[in-house]
């Protein structure tokens, strides 16, 4: 809170530190007015003046001390501020590194996850021309046999009753030439 007065005031830095020192010295200045005023008068005059301005001077000096602790506490909270500020300032950074890691992170999983997708489908186009080629050889096999009972019925009751491992390549029937 700013008071205004007939006096200039003068700013070196802060405004309220030069009002404090004309609160502090502007009751001083009335005192020693007051003493220069009296030492005219009687001798118990100028000692009660005299008691008075030691008085003020005491005042003045605990005003001082209490300025000075003032100062150092503000001191104090503005070094406190300032280490709040740069703590602030290094956890904004982390924030900042995290979000771009994150990031990175996040597009590196939608690429994955995009090539285990086509990677997957071209897995599932193999996986369904095996299983074409599988049902075409079980077709084949399946001709196959009809055909060997067919020739084993048109054998007749040769040497094709043995089970299938009795029989010696010698007594096998022949194999069709049109046959691949």
């Amino acid at each position: 809170m700013n008071v205004t007065t007939n006096c200039k005031e003068r700013l070196t830095g802060d405004g309220n530190r030069a009002m404090r020192r004309f609160t502090v010295l502007g009751p001083l200045s009335v005192v020693l007015c007051s003493l220069v005023f009296l030492a005219g008068c009687d001798k118990t005059a100028l000692e009660q003046a005299q008691q008075e301005a030691r008085e003020a001077k005491a005042d003045v000096q605990r005003l001082k001390h209490s300025l000075s602790l003032a100062e150092k506490e503000i001191a104090g909270a503005k070094a406190e501020l300032n280490a709040v500020r740069q703590s602030r300032d290094e956890q904004q950074a982390k924030i900042d590194r995290a979000a771009q890691e994150r990031d990175v992170a996040l597009e590196f999983a939608q690429k994955a996850q995009e090539m285990l997708k086509s990677q997957s489908s071209g897995q599932v186009s193999a996986t369904a021309a095996l299983r074409r080629q599988i049902a075409e050889l079980t077709a084949r096999v399946a001709e196959q046999e009809k055909l060997i009972d067919q020739l084993q019925q048109s054998a007749g009751a040769g040497p094709t009753d043995l089970p299938p491992e009795e029989v010696t390549p010698e007594e096998a029937p022949p194999a069709e030439p049109n046959e691949g």
